[in-house]
């Protein structure tokens, strides 16, 4: 009885402190426009023209990504089926998000940018690019 009531407690123990957490990041670290909104305190108007940049960005890269989709299925050689070397890759991904951040920079606050910025860090101890918060 006396263990049964040690797992127990042991087990409530480990809720708790499992529930007083804070919540990390979303996974992959990226944030809908309501939670940029509160995290970067915007406006009604940077509200709408940063989801104006986001939904572009999104519509460019879906669209960027149906056409290299269209020509794997019009080419028949092996040769296009590879995907690009992961350096072509982290330099798209890159430029990508340099030309959103200087969009963004027009429409957020100098203190806005820099918590955007904060925000886009990979967390510590974190393997990999967790990638742009949009």
């Amino acid at each position: 009885m006396k263990r049964l009531s040690l797992i127990i407690a042991a087990l409530g123990l480990a809720a708790a402190a499992a529930s007083a957490q804070p919540p990390g990041p979303p996974p992959g670290g990226r944030f809908d426009l309501d939670e940029l909104t509160i995290l970067l305190d915007l406006d009604a108007y940077q509200k709408g023209e940063v989801g104006r940049v986001l939904t572009e960005q999104r519509d460019a890269l879906l669209a960027e990504r149906e056409a290299q989709r269209a020509a794997r299925e019009r080419s028949s050689s092996a040769a296009t089926d590879e995907r690009p070397p992961p350096d072509e890759l982290r330099a798209r991904r890159d430029g990508n998000r340099d030309e959103v951040l200087g969009t963004l920079q027009n429409i957020l606050t100098e203190q806005q940018m820099t918590k955007l910025k904060i925000l886009m860090q990979p967390p510590q101890g974190a393997r990999g690019p967790r990638g742009a918060p949009f």
